[in-house]
């Protein structure tokens, strides 16, 4: 085909009909109902495609990414879709007439990226429905986070450009699952482009974002703009103040069940007054009640979600009567946000008793753990509260964290240098089924394992003591008077045991047992003296010797 018959995407005009496009697809993906692509011609312009069904499976098989073709007789539509993938008033669709013919002489390039500086980003000033391209060192990776109700997994980075600043990068899907896999195979920090990402601003900080199917993920690729980069930051590692040298040769991820179960220890909750300050555990523990349902969130500010002060300050506008108003206005505390307009937001708060299998510990839940248990911000509840002209009152939609059983990543923090003077910062939490159970079966083994310890301490000391008791009452501990054992003379003193043990040494133990006639009380016998032997009260018996009662005289 002549190049004579080929149209530029940039002379494309809606008043043609019959034109031929010479186009590379530099981003294909599929959906259950459409094609979407990106086309790059050879003097690097860009439009996006869409091959609706039933085109996709007349011309679907024949496509494929970075492949070269010639598209004949495409129709031009608006390009007006929630997400504009390439900046530009049209787009093109596959119809009836279109046919797609191999190209084996392109000359454009194979990649066109069109990145943003992370100054825009923090400026607001990207359009929130045009996709983009960036590229960054990502330098830190959070936990992965299941998927949790209808949502995704998700993991969430932090990526900064060669001039330092940084920006949060959360990733969904089987893209945090790209992250995951290279991680897990690498160590250190790495730099990543994302192709055809968005942006989105939460609580006035930017975020970037993939799209459902059209971003792409270039990690480490030997691609020019990729080695430019590293290049670039390979001479900025020498400066001891850049992120980059602080965070390279380190380990920059672990999974949120590393986290909760191999890279933090776990502590019943009656023990964690053991720890030092600055250390972190891992408890497991349920909602109990609510120590303080008089306040539930506090006016925070947007920029350091510190609690912002409410101050009445003269107004520079003088009323009628010649008098300076008061107008109340917000300041931060925090020495960053000082000199600047302040904006807050209400936030939760929420103090709350929790226990464990032993143990109750009390912990102050914020903005964060609590939205992510209620799927509703402190700002919603007050507005829905508000018809009601008391919105401080606590909402009956709180009541929905009670019961539940969550395994808590905690610091320990202190007021003073003593360990009663402290309080516990909660650094993560999760419900995640599988950490739960795992984190049960450690408390209940090492309960178990102290059972039985306590067990063993205590049969032992059983041992000892029936060891100490057995056969060991002798005359020094019983006599027959009031005299201290310390005042009897040892020397005198003859145990029954000892005793036996010399007339028999195989006799069982109960042969210790003395005849019940040899320890009567004899003062009955006449025949008694305390220097001559009593006869035998058997022998008397047989001679017929029976002993004299004596009657006592009776006085007159």
């Amino acid at each position: 085909m002549e190049n004579t018959n080929v149209t530029m995407i940039s002379d494309l005009t809606l008043a043609q009909d019959d034109y031929t496009i010479k186009v590379r697809i530099i981003r294909l993906w599929k959906q259950i109902r459409m094609i979407g692509m990106i086309l790059i011609d050879e003097r690097g312009a860009k439009i996006e495609c869409n091959v609706d069904k039933p085109f996709s499976y007349l011309q679907g098989n024949n496509l494929e990414e970075y492949g070269d073709y010639y598209i004949q007789k495409p129709t031009i539509g608006l390009n007006n879709g929630v997400i504009k993938f390439v900046d530009g008033p049209h787009k093109l669709y596959f119809q009836y007439s279109t046919k797609v013919i191999k190209c084996k002489d392109f000359c454009g390039p194979r990649n066109s990226f069109a990145f943003i500086d992370f100054k825009q980003l923090h400026s607001n000033s990207i359009q929130a429905n045009l996709s983009f391209d960036i590229i960054g060192n990502v330098f830190q990776c959070f936990p992965l986070e299941p998927p949790k109700d209808k949502q995704e997994q998700k993991i969430t980075l932090k990526m900064e450009d060669l001039e330092g600043h940084e920006v949060f990068v959360t990733l969904w899907g089987r893209y945090a699952d790209e992250i995951v896999a290279y991680v897990s195979k690498h160590h250190g920090h790495f730099v990543m482009i994302i192709q055809l990402a968005k942006f989105k601003k939460i609580r006035e900080r930017p975020y970037v974002n993939n799209t459902y199917l059209a971003t792409k993920l270039f990690i480490e690729d030997n691609i020019v703009e990729i080695t430019a980069f590293k290049k670039s930051l390979q001479a900025r590692k020498t400066s001891s103040c850049s992120s980059v040298s602080r965070a390279s040769g380190s380990s920059i991820m672990c999974s949120l069940h590393d986290d909760f179960l191999q890279k933090n220890s776990f502590y019943k909750i009656s023990t964690i007054h053991e720890l030092n300050e600055g250390n972190c555990a891992v408890i497991l523990g349920t909602i109990k009640m609510f120590e303080d349902m008089r306040t539930w969130y506090y006016n925070a500010c947007t920029k350091c979600k510190s609690k912002v002060i409410l101050m009445d300050v003269p107004n520079e506008a003088v009323n009628d009567l010649d008098r300076f108003e008061e107008k109340r206005m917000m300041f931060c505390p925090k020495k960053d946000c000082k000199g600047k307009d302040v904006i807050a937001e209400p936030s939760y708060m929420i103090k709350v008793r929790v226990q464990g299998l032993v143990g109750v510990v009390s912990l102050t839940m914020f903005d964060r753990e609590v939205r992510n248990l209620l799927k509703i911000s402190a700002a919603e509840l007050i507005s829905k509260y508000e018809r009601f002209d008391n919105p401080s009152d606590f909402p009956n939609e709180l009541s929905a964290m009670l019961n539940k059983k969550l395994a808590f990543k905690i610091v320990v923090k202190t007021l003073n240098s003593s360990k009663f003077g402290r309080y516990y910062n909660i650094s993560k939490i999760t419900d995640n089924f599988d950490i739960i159970v795992a984190l049960e079966n450690i408390e209940k083994k090492n309960i178990t394992e102290q059972d039985m310890d306590n067990d063993s301490v205590n049969a032992v000391d059983s041992e000892f003591t029936s060891q100490d008791t057995v056969g060991c009452k002798d005359v020094n501990s019983h006599t027959d008077d009031n005299t201290p054992v310390s005042n009897i003379p040892s020397g005198n003193s003859t145990s029954p045991s000892s005793v036996t043990a010399t007339n028999n040494l195989n006799s069982p133990p109960t042969s210790v047992k003395r005849k019940l006639v040899d320890i009567y009380d004899l003062d009955d016998d006449v025949y008694e003296s305390a220097t001559k032997p009593n006869a035998s009260r058997v022998d008397n018996d047989k001679a017929g010797i029976t002993t004299k009662l004596l009657i006592p005289k009776v006085e007159k």
